[in-house]
């Protein structure tokens, strides 16, 4: 249905069915815009959890450097 129609749809409407319409549109684009609202909330949550693992990543990949260096002095004494 073009927007044409569309409003010759609603324009042909008793009012309590227009407004019947409208309430059910209004309230789908409230639940959608919720969903956005809940799903960017998510999506601001998923990246810091993405920073932290990433900041945990390099320490322990630092730690990790400096158990091989220690590992390697006593293998180097022995």
């Amino acid at each position: 249905m073009n927007f044409k129609q569309l409003i010759a749809h609603y324009e042909s409407l008793p009012k309590d069915q227009l407004i019947q319409k409208l309430v059910d549109k209004n309230s789908l684009l409230l639940k959608q815009e919720n969903e956005i609202d809940r799903l960017s909330k998510e999506l601001k949550d998923v990246r810091e959890i993405e920073q932290d693992h990433k900041q945990l990543n390099g320490r322990l990949q630092k730690e990790l450097e400096t158990l091989r260096g220690e590992q390697w002095k006593l293998y180097k004494k022995l």
